[in-house]
């Protein structure tokens, strides 16, 4: 039993995206179109009430997409949903590697801007935040309770390490100066 619990753990976004597109499809060919729109949202308020997880700003676009092309929001949103399983294994991983009461903080770079996770890792060490490719390759950054982004956090396993320079000085651009670290 725990073996396949597990499993729908770690394929929790697959599971969802094919349950809900086969619920909607199946809504939609009896005549209920809107009741079809209206799963995708559900799960999110699902989601959120037994877990506190929002839908991201690409989930949203996928399902606002879904109007105009459903094929191609359907096949969008499966690539997605694969690629947001994997992530949330590697970043168990990551946890797992970390100190326990900061474990919970660790977030994927990919959750903070749309752009490149390495990118987005130099825009948070720019900010005042604390940023780290792992071993298995995920990047990830750490916050506080608050979600203030943590300068001062050294992870355990890693392989590069974007942060602000001490002592803190502001860049040109506003930003913090910030510094490469790769572990030796």
């Amino acid at each position: 039993m725990t073996e396949q619990v597990s499993s729908i753990q770690n394929h929790k976004n697959t599971i969802q995206t094919i349950s809900g597109t086969i619920a909607s499809i199946g809504l939609e060919q009896t005549g209920k179109k809107i009741a079809g729109a209206l799963i995708t949202p559900a799960t999110w308020a699902v989601n959120y009430a037994a877990e506190g997880s929002k839908p991201g700003a690409v989930d949203v676009g996928i399902w606002a997409t879904g109007f105009l092309s459903a094929p191609a929001a359907i096949a969008t949103g499966l690539t997605k949903a694969v690629v947001d399983d994997d992530t949330q294994q590697k970043l168990q991983k990551v946890r797992s590697k970390e100190p326990s009461k900061y474990s919970q903080y660790i977030v994927p770079c990919s959750t903070y801007s749309f752009s490149a996770p390495e990118i987005a890792a130099m825009t948070i060490a720019s900010k005042g935040g604390t940023a780290w490719v792992s071993n298995i390759g995920l990047w990830v950054y750490i916050s506080d309770a608050n979600n203030n982004l943590v300068a001062d956090y050294q992870p355990t396993d890693f392989l590069k390490v974007y942060r602000p320079k001490k002592p803190y000085q502001t860049g040109v651009n506003g930003g913090f100066n910030w510094e490469a670290i790769k572990r030796k």
